[in-house]
């Protein structure tokens, strides 16, 4: 993946206090960071969640059924399995179509108020980064509706093996989570590298380095090498 720190991929360049457009864009990478700052911290967390063994308790009676023996464990929530992972990745990006919107537009205002007056048309850097936004809204939109489907998949699963008792359909149900935490972390991931990648864009610091030190295993690492982030930032650089 390529960087995106050079000067020439700058899509607004801040030139001194009264410089032409200089509030706008002063007013835009406020706005990054005051709504993708907040988003990265949260996807952060989610990234740290993990599935961890449960023992039997020493008092349990050891001849009642005990299941699942497994939870997805997070330090900052009260999640205890997938359901909870589920809807809380959910509630991360519920509002992020609408606060990339209100970044659209106050890049619109900013982009009028900064081009020289001679400028009649939007710039291809300026239409790219607008396509940019337009992907990152699609991409949000369509995992929130992964989630959903993927809950309802879990519910069937969750509900035969109460049912049935059978170990084979609780195996189901553990492989199933297992799966579903490293397929959602990884389009997490993804997401991540997006919002930061396309804030770079703008100069807008939405990690501090320790921040940005702070990641998922190595094997999510890999996985983490999506369509969108790559696509994100080959059309930022052309």
């Amino acid at each position: 993946m390529h960087s995106t720190n050079n000067n020439q991929y700058k899509l607004l360049k801040l030139g001194s206090k009264n410089t032409k457009g200089s509030e706008e864009i002063c007013q835009l990478r406020q706005l990054i960071v005051e709504l993708m700052k907040p988003k990265l911290a949260q996807l952060r967390e989610i990234l740290e969640i993990r599935i961890v063994p449960v023992t039997r308790d020493y008092y349990d009676d050891e001849v009642e059924d005990w299941w699942p023996d497994y939870e997805v464990f997070s330090d900052p929530h009260p999640i205890s399995d997938m359901n909870g992972f589920l809807v809380l990745t959910q509630d991360v990006l519920k509002s992020m179509p609408e606060d990339l919107k209100s970044i659209r537009k106050k890049l619109n205002d900013a982009y009028l108020a900064a081009k020289p007056e001679n400028v009649k048309t939007k710039t291809r850097k300026y239409c790219l980064v607008e396509e940019l936004i337009e992907d990152l809204i699609n991409f949000v939109t369509n995992f929130s509706r992964l989630c959903t489907r993927i809950l309802e998949e879990r519910r069937s699963l969750h509900d035969m093996a109460n049912q049935t008792l059978d170990t084979g359909d609780r195996i189901k149900l553990k492989v199933f989570d297992e799966r579903t935490l490293v397929q959602l972390q990884s389009r997490i991931l993804s997401l991540r590298n997006y919002i930061r990648d396309f804030s770079a864009l703008f100069e807008a610091p939405v990690e501090t380095k320790e921040e940005a030190a702070v990641g998922p295993q190595a094997k999510l690492a890999k996985l983490g090498q999506g369509t969108l982030q790559t696509v994100a930032v080959d059309k930022a650089q052309h």
